[in-house]
């Protein structure tokens, strides 16, 4: 066969050219940026805004009436060449990225390009007028017509969204283009004539298109978590959007805003709890206040919890909430092990406002506490469903769970109000059909997903809170003290509750005190509520008129019916631990020698002090007067020799230039174990290199040398080294009590510059502070910070404790005593910075301590901020000695944490006593309780006060098993 020449070759006949349009039928066509590609993640929020205006406007329906086929999307940066009765929607005042010439081209063409803006309502009435088009009443006061427009406009956020999922996929698209043409056009041309019954019909049909199209790719279900957030001072009326839509969501709420909200808007918490009912929506939450949590006492964390539950089954239809979450950050590694302990099968292991903490690839998993308990664990980090930008990533995001999770997940997060419009759309396509993924609320999510196997266990190091930079950016005049003043406050009111128990549990074996007394308590509930809420001056004077009140019940029922008439003094331990306590006695003779549990007595300016050995929940009885008949015994030994002060535990040296602490260590070392400074961090030199402070000491004095207290007074400065300027003035007081081994270290500062606390009130207070710097010799040492009792070791720069930072080597152990200070910052591996004042903090005092050689530190941080309680006595001592307990832990590795008393224990059993016990160790624990009397029965609950186990009885002890970490309420029957 040959082949012919071009010259002697047929010319082709011309491809026929495609049809003209029909009067009336136009192009619709949205150009974009990122046109099938992930956007960055720099997006601006008006530019998707825009992208988002100019793709769903195009399928109005008065816009869908005039068109001869669906709307299309193409490249701003590669677009077609415009052709006749074409309606090009330039996106997001994107005009200046056309292809140089192209509008003109489009004008010769017969096209028209426009910018779409961010209107969505007002740019379909420009593109109906652009094309001359009757425009049919936009305004209509037909509620069914506006719906199904806005249904319409829906459909095409969703065609958009699941375009880009399909080719996120890497998939081809699916999407029966012929069918899905003929129902939009036709429910369009329906919705023109007012025929919304029709055109929905039509819309639903649409829908299902879309969604068996996703499912060609992903036929299994993939869910959406609609989380919207809910505060004390969300206004009432918020909720009126989100209810009337139906669709399934998760209201993220503490107790204390579903309170506020029963009060303010009760219609609101009757809807919420309508839907509830129905099934398509939920409350989620857990504690009373979003509180901080990580840096509270343990007692008032149960608190929060306590006090949630019972609200939110108060204002839910006696319902218990089944997920824990919070909005603000409160993460750390026992939260599984408490919410466990109080009903809770799920968690949310995120935070939506600051903080740091694990991120893991999975959307499930489950979260281990340190005793082993497990929650089942959403940790998918949610797209913000209040701005515009997040909705562009949805497909993206969508596509990776699709990949890598067993079930794809998709979390929402926003406020009640505003919400991104794209929000609102998809909204709208979930009442039709689960076109990109089904929506469900929080707990149906887990309900209907299976159990995931992988399990993590973050440390405390993977946590950092965002607590003192909070409270620095609200000018919290308290930044730093006021966690301080809440910790000693919840540690005196705990000792009052034991005090209490304790005096019931002996007086009249559990009978209630008389009626005019019983009428005067301030109940511990309301104790509670007010310290908890941040009325400090109220707990205060209510704790200093309580105390005298249940210690001297209590000293009276220990008391009995003695008959020996000598005036003495009641020393109550409400602790569970033992001590050796530093106590005033009131009107005591000058001359009060050591006597039974008395080790030594000196006379201050403040009257005798004395220094008396106690048990734990018990009590020691100590004379008012001095015995002349029995000889002067000494117990240990207290030393002054110049800078140098100790006692039988500790030496301290006092730096002759600085005022601080040159050296800690035990008597017989000769190698410093520990110094102290105060320094000021923040200033800079003209290179931008930080400047350190000096301290510069002034006098020193020693005020009292013993027998029983030696106590000093160093005083000075701290000046700017760059023009020797004064930046505040100090005074360190050091106090060693015999056989007590803590060293007491109390700072006052006074005198700030202002120009510093100018510059430090809005300043970052982790770099810009004034604080109290401890410095150790050994690099290597192993460095552990308390964490709820339990010390966990720790490497990272802010480890934050309110309790005490263990410092060890292969044979010593110093720990530091914070006072409940929380906020520390490490430099290098051999400092420790002990924040005292930053932002606006108006606190000037400050109370430290060291502890050298203790096994549990927790031990010697309890008693740092609870004093023991004095009563005077005129009879004594009593019959039963002048030293005795009422309850005994044998296990130093347990924590008592609560004791109180309990009318009716469970299954009414009687009267009796609760304790809370936590492990620190993190060993397996037998513990023996002995009580003073023989219990009756005894069990451990959760604390709901449901039933875990019951517990052996032998005689007066009670039998407890404990896993490493654990923690327990125990009942105890005395009745």
């Amino acid at each position: 066969m040959s082949i012919p020449s071009p010259e002697s070759a047929e010319p082709l006949p011309e491809a026929p050219s495609p049809p003209a349009p029909e009067g009336g039928q136009w192009s619709l066509i949205a150009l974009i940026a990122h046109d099938g590609v992930e956007p960055p993640a720099n997006l601006a929020d008006s530019e998707a805004l825009g992208t988002w205006c100019a793709i769903s406007s195009l399928w109005h329906p008065a816009l869908l009436a005039q068109s001869r086929e669906l709307p299309r999307i193409e490249s701003i940066d590669s677009p077609s060449s415009p052709g006749p009765r074409e309606l090009r929607v330039v996106a997001a005042d994107g005009l200046d990225r056309l292809p140089s010439g192209y509008q003109t081209q489009a004008e010769d063409a017969g096209a028209i390009v426009l910018n779409g803006g961010t209107d969505r309502l007002a740019l379909v009435r420009d593109l109906l007028a652009r094309i001359e088009a009757v425009e049919p009443a936009l305004d209509t006061e037909d509620e069914g017509l506006t719906t199904a427009a806005n249904d319409f406009l829906a459909l095409g956020t969703a065609r958009w969204m699941l375009r880009d999922l399909t080719i996120a996929m890497g998939h081809s698209d699916g999407l029966d283009t012929e069918s899905l043409e003929r129902e939009v056009l036709a429910g369009a041309q329906a919705w023109c004539q007012g025929d919304h019954p029709a055109a929905t019909n039509r819309l639903r049909a649409a829908f299902e298109l879309l969604t068996q199209a996703r499912e060609r790719f992903y036929p299994v279900d993939a869910y959406v978590v609609d989380i919207c957030l809910v505060d004390p001072s969300t206004p009432p009326g918020s909720f009126t959007d989100a209810l009337k839509a139906r669709a399934p969501v998760t209201f993220l709420a503490p107790a204390l805003a579903i309170e506020k909200l029963a009060d303010s808007d009760p219609e609101a918490i009757s809807s919420i709890r309508e839907a509830i009912t129905e099934g398509w929506a939920d409350v989620v939450g857990g504690s009373y206040t979003e509180s901080e949590e990580p840096l509270l006492p343990m007692e008032s964390v149960l608190w929060q919890l306590r006090r949630g539950a019972e609200v939110y089954r108060r204002h839910l239809d006696d319902r218990n909430v089944e997920t824990l979450a919070r909005r603000r950050f409160s993460l750390y590694p026992e939260l599984p092990q408490l919410a466990k302990r109080f009903g809770f099968r799920f968690a949310v292991h995120l935070g939506f406002d600051a903080g740091r903490f694990p991120i893991r690839p999975e959307a499930k998993r489950l979260w281990e506490g340190p005793d082993g308990t497990s929650l089942e664990t959403l940790t998918r980090p949610p797209l913000g469903a209040d701005r515009s930008a997040q909705g562009v990533f949805i497909p993206w995001r969508l596509a990776t769970s699709m990949k890598d999770d067993h079930v794809a997940t998709l979390p929402l997060v926003h406020w009640p109000n505003p919400v991104a419009p794209w929000y609102i759309d998809l909204r709208r396509v979930s009442a039709f059909s689960p076109v990109l993924a089904r929506w469900v609320t929080l707990n149906d999510y887990f309900h209907l997903t299976d159990r995931p196997f992988e399990s993590f266990r973050p440390e405390h190091d993977d946590y950092v809170t965002p607590y003192l930079s909070q409270a620095v950016a609200r000018r919290d005049d308290r930044p730093i003290s006021r966690k301080a003043v809440h910790a000693r406050l919840r540690a005196r009111l705990e000792a009052l509750n034991a005090t209490r128990a304790l005096g019931r549990a002996v007086l009249g074996l559990g009978n209630p005190p008389d009626p005019e007394t019983q009428d005067s308590m301030v109940s511990p509930y309301d104790l509670e509520s007010a310290l908890e809420t941040g009325r400090f001056e109220e707990v205060h004077a209510l704790i200093e008129q309580e105390e005298p009140v249940a210690a001297g019940r209590l000293a009276v029922a220990i008391q009995g019916n003695t008959s020996e008439a000598r005036p003495g003094y009641f020393v109550l331990n409400p602790l569970g631990v033992a001590r050796r306590a530093a106590v005033l006695l009131p009107d005591a003779a000058l001359d009060l020698r050591p006597e039974g549990p008395l080790r030594a007595a000196q006379f201050t300016e403040e009257g005798v002090w004395a220094v008396v050995d106690l048990p734990a929940y018990g009590y020691a009885w100590v004379p008012r007067d001095a015995d002349l008949a029995t000889s002067p015994t000494t117990h240990g030994s207290l030393s002054v020799r110049g800078r140098l002060l100790g006692n039988e535990s500790i030496a301290i040296e006092i730096d002759s230039a600085t005022g601080g602490i040159r050296s800690i260590r035990t008597p017989t070392e000769e190698i410093a174990r520990l110094g102290q400074q105060l320094v000021v961090s923040g200033l800079v030199a003209t290179d931008g290199s930080p400047v350190s402070t000096k301290m510069r000491g002034e006098s020193f004095e020693v005020e009292y040398g013993g027998p029983a207290l030696v106590q000093a007074i160093s005083r000075g400065v701290i000046v700017d080294p760059r023009d020797d300027r004064r930046l505040a003035s100090f005074v360190q007081r050091y106090r060693l009590w015999t056989g007590r081994p803590i060293l007491e270290l109390d700072v006052t500062l006074s005198d700030l510059d202002p120009d510093w606390l100018a510059r430090v009130a809005d300043a970052d207070p982790w770099t810009h502070n004034l604080a109290c710097r401890w410095a150790w010799p050994d690099p290597n040492s192993m460095l552990r910070r308390t964490c709820f009792f339990s010390p966990e070791v720790t490497e990272a720069d802010r480890p934050e404790t309110p309790d005490a930072f263990d410092i060890s080597t292969r044979r010593q152990r110093t720990a530091l005593l914070f006072g409940s200070l929380a906020h520390h910052r490490r430099h290098g591996q051999r400092m420790l910075d002990t924040l005292l004042i930053a932002g606006r903090e108006t606190e000037r005092h400050f109370r430290l301590g060291a502890v050298l050689d203790l096994e549990h530190p927790f031990h010697a941080s309890m008693d740092f901020i609870a004093p023991a309680l004095v009563v005077p006595t005129e009879l004594g001592p009593p019959k039963t000695g002048p030293t005795g307990w009422l309850f005994q832990l044998d296990n130093k590795a347990v924590a008592a944490t609560r004791l109180e008393m309990m009318e009716n224990t469970g299954d009414n059993h009687g009267w009796g006593v609760v304790f809370h016990l936590f492990e620190t160790a993190g060993r397996p624990a037998r513990c023996r309780l002995r009580l003073f009397r023989n219990p009756v029965w005894a069990r451990q609950t959760d604390f709901h006060h449901e039933l875990v186990v019951d517990l052996p009885i032998e005689e007066d002890s009670i039998l407890i098993d404990l896993t490493p970490h654990e923690m327990a309420r125990i009942e105890v029957t005395l009745s």
